[in-house]
């Protein structure tokens, strides 16, 4: 399922980033790699912040939307 549309507050992990080689380098650069642990904290609209490895960030919906999870 795509991080979006994931269940608030439940742990999920980072199967697969489907996005642009610019896009993928900078969720790497945030710390959102595959196989990593996300936690979706409040989605407004589709933006969406979550908590990764201690850290809360705020994404857009496109990034958002590029992101599959699995559950735990």
């Amino acid at each position: 399922m795509r991080l979006i549309i994931s269940p608030q507050g439940k742990e999920m992990r980072v199967k697969k980033i489907s996005a642009d080689a610019k896009t993928k380098n900078r969720l790497q650069n945030i710390g959102i790699t595959e196989g990593c642990n996300i936690t979706l904290l409040q989605s407004n609209f589709g933006d969406v912040i979550v908590r990764v490895r201690d850290c809360r960030i705020a994404m857009n919906k496109d990034a958002a939307s590029n992101i599959e999870v699995e559950e735990i």
